[in-house]
């Protein structure tokens, strides 16, 4: 049976609407705490008493819709590991394209952390990242044939920047950026990178990977001694 929520849980999902609605109506630079209020209805400092002003509002709203601070336990179901890490790439990858594609909010966010610094913008990276890094982590040195936060930073990258310029550009080198024809073509493109990892990253899970390099760890600190 579904929990029914609380007057103050649903204030909170009222203002994190309103706030999402503005964005989507004016753009980060029409957002503020008194257009925010106005929009949900409440007062100002009911937003401060909940979210702490304008920074913990829009980190609690992307706390729910970014991919990687939703997504903290990526890899550590048994489920995730029993999959070859060019698997868990390409999904990480894919699920990325799905999240932002269809969350126009998403986007602006994303947008305007790339042109401002500001108290929230440098916790949002810093947040990102650290999400990010447990899933690169646990990847990274399976093999000693790639350097694998680096290939998958382009990956990525890539992927965000081809994102983003759909909103000013419909296509770029002629693959159309605003079809699911174009993005059917970027992701066949990413499959066809990752079928290029070392015969390792795709042929053994994860798991395996992880007990071979724990064992010839453990056997390089026997030898040592």
């Amino acid at each position: 049976m579904k929990k029914s929520m609380s007057l103050r849980e649903r204030t909170e999902r009222q203002i994190l609407d309103a706030l999402e609605a503005q964005i989507q109506e004016a753009g980060m630079g029409g957002v503020g705490i008194n257009a925010i209020a106005n929009r949900a209805g409440v007062s100002k400092e009911l937003i401060y008493r909940y979210f702490d002003g304008m920074p913990g509002l829009l980190l609690a709203w992307m706390q729910e819709q970014d991919f990687w601070t939703s997504h903290r336990d990526l890899l550590s179901s048994g489920e995730s590991s029993q999959q070859s890490p060019g698997m868990l790439v390409l999904s990480m990858l894919k699920a990325q394209i799905e999240a932002l594609r269809k969350n126009e909010t998403l986007r602006e966010i994303r947008r305007w952390e790339l042109v401002e610094v500001n108290e929230v913008t440098a916790q949002l990276a810093n947040r990102r990242e650290k999400a990010a890094r447990t899933f690169i982590d646990r990847i990274d040195g399976l093999t000693p044939d790639m350097d694998v936060p680096a290939v998958v930073s382009i990956m990525l990258a890539g992927v965000l920047y081809l994102m983003l310029r759909s909103k000013t550009e419909s296509h770029f080198l002629g693959v159309s950026l605003r079809t699911d024809e174009g993005w059917q073509r970027l992701y066949a493109a990413l499959e066809h990178i990752v079928r290029a990892f070392p015969p390792e990253l795709n042929q053994d899970s994860l798991a395996m990977l992880e007990s071979r390099r724990k064992t010839a760890n453990r056997q390089q600190g026997i030898m040592m001694k």
